[in-house]
């Protein structure tokens, strides 16, 4: 087993840093076997506007290409943009369009399919226009009371102006997001686009059948050519896919935090690092008895997050509060013991947990069998990722283990989620101080300033106990032996850069283990 750490120190203002050991470059040439990659589900869906789900993510990563991209630590780098200008008043953001940059069917990017791609994300019908709602003109195009996005103008062939309400930096993390791609214009609206999508992304996608998706290098990509031919992407459940791994069937496990102790890591690397993740038991207080804020108090506190942690993920951090380390508003110490908590009267509380994780079952049977002893009227079920997800969106859920991830490298974007107003807000709950909270800090163009009203927006969300934390994640990624240059996303699997990525031919073939 060659084992990799990566990323482990943490400063106020960037965030999260840290310094990446490469693996070693080996003979990587002609080597056209398939790389595959295991995910836990298909993607939800392949329209960028609609993306709320990891998997649907990691796809539109490698088949769309936005403005802009993320490195591997949170620094924004060249997409399909060449260059960006911020006016002086920090209101104004001017692209210029690389002109090698093409979709997969051949077409030149243009100015216009830039203004059309981005308008879809403000659309009445977009699931992601929290995300890019400070575009002037935002709210009367997604209300439908303007045919026309004020803030997106067309200068030139390759050159697009997007002028923001007031100022906004976060805007570019948002742009060199997994939803804002650059899809084409004359195309985007037909009926099948999204059966078989055109991108501009560095690969394209080929075919898909009931658990694969093939995708392959797209050899006129603008930027870094994949060192890759083929990569798919499997669906397939925890459990079946480390058996794969095992027997060499797979070579990537990134989409599940392992602990490194697993069986399988004694055949593959071991890549360990940080993101920026918080795994909940999400309360929705739109279902009785998760109404009543003593009830979800006394649930959150009867709990034992710590327990669960060491059993279940022994490498992760323990999770204080709901935002992530290295984020303003994280919490480092316990502010509340589980023992001797009072049960209020409730009615029956289900938990949901998703099917696929290793240990899904055991999960289910912890949580049950730890809350009963305590008093609680608790029932737990394991559901298909798809179907919760579903359930997740049409806000039927009562209480759910997901993972929360951090869209963007700024609080804003996870605390945003509890905005009255916000589509997405899982957990129903309305209240004027966050709302209040979230407007002064985009208000704010000191960034210092900005992160005080964070941790006050983070004790607010924490004080309304809308969900237990379970822990931030330290995962470890099982890589097969012959992968070379796999480099993990500080940020999110996502982000990973596959481009990158490549077979160790003399590995494959030569027979080193």
């Amino acid at each position: 087993m060659k084992k990799i750490v990566l990323g482990t120190t943490f400063t106020a203002l960037i965030l999260i840093g840290g310094t990446y050991h490469l693996q070693k470059k080996s003979n990587t040439k002609h080597v056209e076997i398939p790389y595959i990659k295991a995910v836990y589900s298909k993607p939800v869906t392949y329209d960028p506007a609609q993306m709320n789900d990891g998997a649907s993510l990691i796809f539109s990563e490698l088949v769309y290409e936005g403005l802009l991209r993320f490195t591997e630590n949170y620094s924004i780098q060249a997409g399909i943009a060449e260059s960006w200008e911020t006016s002086d008043d920090g209101k104004t953001i001017t692209f210029n369009i690389n002109p090698k940059a093409r979709f997969h069917s051949g077409e030149k990017i243009t100015a216009d399919d830039v203004q059309i791609s981005l308008s879809r994300m403000l659309a009445p019908e977009s699931k992601v226009f929290k995300y890019y709602d400070m575009i002037k003109g935002a709210d009367e195009y997604h209300s439908g009371k303007s045919k026309v996005l004020e803030g997106i103008k067309i200068i030139g062939t390759n050159i697009v102006k997007i002028e923001l309400k007031s100022p906004f930096p976060p805007i570019l993390y948002v742009l060199a997001g997994g939803t804002a791609k650059i899809l084409p214009a004359n195309q985007i609206n037909q009926k099948d686009f999204f059966k078989t999508p055109i991108g501009s992304g560095p690969f394209k996608m080929i075919s898909e059948n009931k658990h694969d998706i093939i995708l392959k290098r797209f050899e006129n990509y603008h930027g870094e050519t994949p060192r890759l031919k083929t990569l798919i992407l499997r669906a397939v459940d925890q459990d079946t896919a480390m058996k794969e791994a095992k027997s060499g069937k797979l070579h990537d496990l990134s989409s599940w935090p392992l602990s490194g102790m697993e069986d399988v890591f004694k055949q593959g690397q071991d890549i360990s690092t940080v993101v920026a993740d918080t795994w909940i038991i999400g309360f929705n207080s739109r279902i009785p008895p998760l109404d009543d804020l003593k009830v979800r108090k006394a649930l959150q506190a009867s709990i034992d997050n710590e327990k669960f942690r060491k059993k279940f993920y022994p490498s992760a951090a323990p999770a204080f509060g709901y935002v992530p380390q290295g984020f303003p508003g994280h919490v480092q110490k316990k502010n509340m013991s589980t023992k001797n908590v009072a049960i209020p009267p409730h009615s029956l509380i289900k938990i949901t947990i998703p099917f696929g994780l290793e240990k899904s079952e055991e999960i289910a049977n912890f949580f049950e069998k730890e809350l009963k002893s305590k008093g609680w009227n608790i029932k737990t079920e394991i559901m298909e990722w798809s179907e919760m997800m579903k359930r997740y969106e049409d806000k039927s859920l009562q209480a759910f283990l997901v993972s929360m991830i951090v869209d963007y490298p700024d609080t804003e974007f996870l605390l945003n989620n509890f905005a009255s107003s916000n589509p997405d807000n899982y957990s129903g709950i309305s209240d004027s101080l966050i709302d209040n909270l979230l407007i002064k800090a985009r208000g704010l163009n000191d960034r210092l300033k900005r992160y005080k009203v964070y941790e006050q927006l983070a004790k607010r969300v924490n004080d309304l106990s809308l969900s237990a934390n379970l822990f931030h994640s330290r995962p470890h990624y099982w890589i097969h032996n012959c992968i070379r240059n796999f480099q993990p996303n500080l940020l999110a699997v996502a982000y990973i850069d596959y481009r990158k990525v490549e077979f160790d031919s003399k590995c494959m073939f030569g027979g080193e283990k």
